[in-house]
């Protein structure tokens, strides 16, 4: 394989591809990106298995061929030079990579060994339906925050899509808190699916640097499909259940109801948390007072103790909550500065229901913590 290639349009491809790539000591060959080249086109591929994201780029070949290399390196010597065009040479064992002053060589893997991926669907898949990047973005950004970060629990390391009667659903929870948030969409059919969070975080990254408008979406056979311009995504989804959110949503009955703005209970919080996220009895906890129109928040650490208070409209008993700063801060960040949200409460044991006023259907439940006094 001989290919002339834009040096720093084949970075940007290639670093498309590392998103999908993580270490593999047990099948190092996936640990690499794939490239082949052939009608005057370079296709990049990396994958995990479970993810993978391809693309492709215009180029001058003088031989096709195929290769996989570590990408890591590659990377970083193509970001030092200034050549706008770079030689890619593959001879026996070796890229070379030749500017007009420099050869480098790389090992490869024999690109035979690379894993099969199937990147095709039928013309009728399950479901399809187009989304604007700034939707996908906006929803993302909304909801994977309260989702499992650890690959122990699957069922939950993930965000649950749900398309019934042209409203889309998105739901993630850690089991300490649950987000949920509905749209409405033009789409044909129902679909229930399990996103993994890694396809949702390779997604964010490359919303950001992607200048298409409309992603397409189509799924068939457990396989999730995202066409972003000259990008494919294509994700595995979760075949376990997911907790039963429904009933977290309704099941409990609030009594007690405040209204904050959302700017002022942000720069407040965010105080408070640098208090309280080395807490060693409670990381990240604070105590919630409220009182006949004041909302107190307490918390302490090892060396120092923070007490703030807020104005609100509350005509109620009294109560104490033990809550965790930072999960509220997760969703109140998310609102815009100039609105409201509501916190409902029952007591000290039951969850808190934080609520945009704006945007009905964007729903937050945190659970409480134990009850300290500090």
């Amino acid at each position: 394989m001989i290919l002339k290639v834009n040096r720093v349009e084949f970075l940007k491809r290639l670093r498309i591809a590392e998103k999908a790539i993580s270490d593999n000591k047990i099948r190092p060959i996936i640990s690499c990106v794939y490239l082949e080249a052939k009608n005057n086109e370079i296709f990049f591929c990396g994958t995990n298995l479970e993810l993978t994201i391809n693309t492709t780029m215009m180029c001058e070949i003088l031989e096709e061929g195929k290769v996989v290399f570590q990408h890591q390196l590659v990377d970083e010597y193509l970001k030092e030079i200034s050549d706008e065009f770079v030689t890619l040479n593959v001879k026996e064992n070796s890229l070379i990579i030749e500017t007009e002053d420099s050869s480098s060589e790389f090992a490869i893997m024999d690109a035979e060994d690379f894993p099969k991926i199937n990147k095709d669907f039928s013309a009728e898949p399950e479901m399809k339906f187009s989304i604007t990047k700034e939707e996908l973005t906006e929803v993302f950004e909304k909801i994977k925050f309260s989702a499992s970060v650890s690959s122990d629990n699957l069922s939950i390391n993930c965000i649950r899509l749900e398309i019934e009667e042209n409203k889309m659903r998105f739901i993630s929870t850690d089991t300490y808190r649950l987000t949920f948030l509905e749209k409405e969409i033009e789409a044909q059919g129902n679909l229930t699916v399990s996103i993994p969070l890694n396809t949702v975080e390779a997604l964010s990254k490359l919303l950001k640097g992607n200048n298409e408008n409309e992603i397409e979406f189509f799924f068939e056979n457990k396989q999730l499909y995202f066409y972003l311009d000259d990008v494919l995504v294509i994700s595995r989804v979760i075949d376990l259940p997911f907790p039963n959110y429904r009933g977290i949503l309704g099941g409990v009955t609030y009594t007690k109801r405040i209204f904050v703005n959302s700017e002022e209970m942000t720069k407040m919080l965010k105080r408070i948390q640098i208090f309280v996220r080395n807490n060693t009895e409670s990381k990240f906890g604070a105590i919630f007072e409220l009182k006949e129109n004041i909302l107190e928040i307490r918390g302490v650490n090892d060396i120092a103790k923070v007490k703030e208070t807020l104005e609100i409209d509350y005509q109620g008993e009294p109560m104490k909550i033990s809550l965790n700063v930072k999960f509220l801060l997760d969703f109140i960040q998310n609102i815009p500065k100039d609105q409201n949200v509501s916190l409902e409460l029952t007591n000290s044991n039951s969850a808190v229901r934080v609520k945009d006023l704006e945007e009905e259907n964007y729903i937050y439940i945190v659970m409480p913590l134990a009850l300290r006094d500090c």
